[in-house]
């Protein structure tokens, strides 16, 4: 059996694919956090963001993007759901 050659441009795409496929897999976590926090556009962009990042830089741009997205979709989640602060209508004088 003959081992497998790959050169040039070829060794290039298939680093690139083999580091997509793992931005893919690293994106899963802020489309699940989007998917049930209800934020899912923001999920997914953060799984497109991992993959291309994965794909032009590999670990150096999508791990940064999924911990960015999950904040974002922690920290959007969390305003969303923080009760407003009433204002006494009565005495506006009252500090």
């Amino acid at each position: 059996m003959e081992p497998i050659r790959v050169e040039g441009i070829e060794a290039v795409y298939l680093f690139a694919a083999i580091n997509a496929a793992v931005g893919f897999v690293l994106g899963l976590i802020p489309l699940g956090f989007g998917f049930f926090r209800g934020r899912t556009k923001l999920g997914v962009l953060g799984i497109v963001s991992a993959t291309l990042g994965g794909a032009i830089l590999g670990l150096f741009l999508a791990l940064p993007a999924v911990v960015i997205f999950t904040w974002l979709i922690i920290r959007s989640d969390k305003a969303t759901t923080s009760d407003p602060v009433e204002t006494d209508t009565e005495n506006p004088t009252d500090l």
